[in-house]
């Protein structure tokens, strides 16, 4: 597929659709399956606009609405930045571990920041649904991504992952035993 096919914007709304549905598909079952629907939203809503002791037996509409906005504009915007990311990989091969090592340092530092919530919240923020909501979204985002992209998936043929930079050469005179 060339670049006309892909736009950024529009596909990495879609990117961002399919991955904030799953997340709230997730908080939802999550959810329904303890006896108390609409939970994780609710009590993110709460801790977002600055409650750190959400209301956690009582639903708040405003709250869950709140987040909900906030939940897909921020899966928009995540959206278009691995597309964007993913574009430019399957331009330059190069950028692949780029993209890898900065989508493991963001993961890593959005995992601190729910614990980090948890705790300020005084364990009342749903960290375990927050992070499989996550996880979930975030595959789902890249699944999508990888099927519609065949030239990257071809590129993992020709040249695994941390194989796109070639060894420097050994130094002029060096001997065997040093190289070794």
């Amino acid at each position: 597929m060339t670049s006309r096919e892909h736009s950024t914007i529009g596909e990495g709304l879609l990117t961002g659709l399919i991955g904030g549905l799953v997340v709230a598909a997730w908080y939802f079952a999550f959810d329904a399956g303890r006896g108390a629907p609409l939970h994780t939203p609710n009590v993110l809503g709460q801790v977002f606009v600055g409650d750190t002791m959400p209301a956690v037996r009582q639903i708040v509409p405003a709250a869950v609405i709140q987040y909900s906005l906030l939940h897909f504009a921020f899966f928009f915007a995540l959206g278009i930045a691995l597309t964007a990311l993913t574009h430019l990989a399957t331009r330059n091969p190069a950028l692949r571990m780029g993209v890898w090592i900065g989508l493991m340092v963001g993961f890593l530092f959005f995992l601190g920041l729910l614990r980090m919530l948890s705790s300020l919240t005084d364990e009342r923020f749903p960290l375990w649904a927050s992070v499989g909501g996550s996880v979930l979204g975030i595959g789902a985002m890249g699944f999508y991504l990888w099927r519609r992209h065949p030239a990257l998936r071809g590129s993992f043929e020709r040249a695994p992952l941390g194989d796109e930079v070639k060894a420097p050469p050994h130094p002029p005179g060096a001997s065997q035993a040093d190289r070794r």
